[in-house]
């Protein structure tokens, strides 16, 4: 696969995609026939999405036009919570609690910043491709002090859809290991987004434990 290079600011991030994205038309119909395709050409695109759903609908169900969609896998959008190493590289080195566990919380809320500056329908925040199962994703983030953090993820789950991810940057002794269910869902005149999972943040210079801090 290709090897790309993508700037985040001063982050430099090296990637490679495993396996094929599923395009919302192909790889997820395949799956199973409880899907609805919804095609870009029957008159208004957003009019006939709304036409397939009821309230409570299961959005993960509903296949949506391409080109309204975030041009990147589910796997890749994760890399967002790693894109501040500003933060996240000094953690383990302050001797506080308290302000480690403030480090961390900042380190957290950096990454929902990110807004895509796509253009087009609707613009804005939009929902990435959903990764077939077995997919991989991997990549690293050349550091300003010459060091790297390093990241794969898998897709290990299709329905329910399941991500889960693997982050180290080891001479700063920071580890990541954590799995993201999304869920949609159509309340009738808005959609709801929640993001169901676990992320465990250790320090491996810390604690009395083999595993470090957590």
């Amino acid at each position: 696969m290709p090897l790309g290079l993508h700037k985040h600011g001063d982050d430099h991030r090296r990637m490679s995609l495993g396996r094929k994205s599923a395009d919302e038309g192909s790889a997820d119909v395949a799956a199973g026939d409880d899907e609805t395709v919804v095609e870009p050409d029957q008159g208004n695109v957003l009019s006939h999405i709304i036409s397939q759903l009821r309230p409570g609908a299961d959005l993960n169900k509903v296949t949506l036009p391409t080109f309204i969609l975030e041009p990147k896998s589910m796997l890749e959008r994760i890399t967002n919570f790693m894109a501040h190493p500003e933060t996240l590289l000094p953690m383990p080195e302050i001797e506080d609690p308290t302000q480690r566990f403030l480090s961390v919380v900042k380190f957290y809320l950096s990454g929902w910043h990110i807004k895509p500056p796509y253009v087009g329908f609707g613009g804005g925040v939009k929902k990435p491709l959903n990764p077939i199962l077995g997919e991989t994703f991997t990549c690293y983030w050349d550091y300003p002090d010459h060091t790297r953090g390093y990241y794969i993820s898998e897709q290990t789950s299709h329905h329910p859809p399941k991500s889960s991810y693997f982050f180290m940057a080891p001479e700063h002794n920071i580890r990541i290991d954590g799995a993201l269910k999304p869920r949609s869902k159509f309340l009738g005149n808005s959609a709801a987004s929640m993001m169901e999972g676990v992320g465990v943040l250790r320090f491996m210079n810390r604690g009395k434990t083999r595993g470090g801090e957590r």
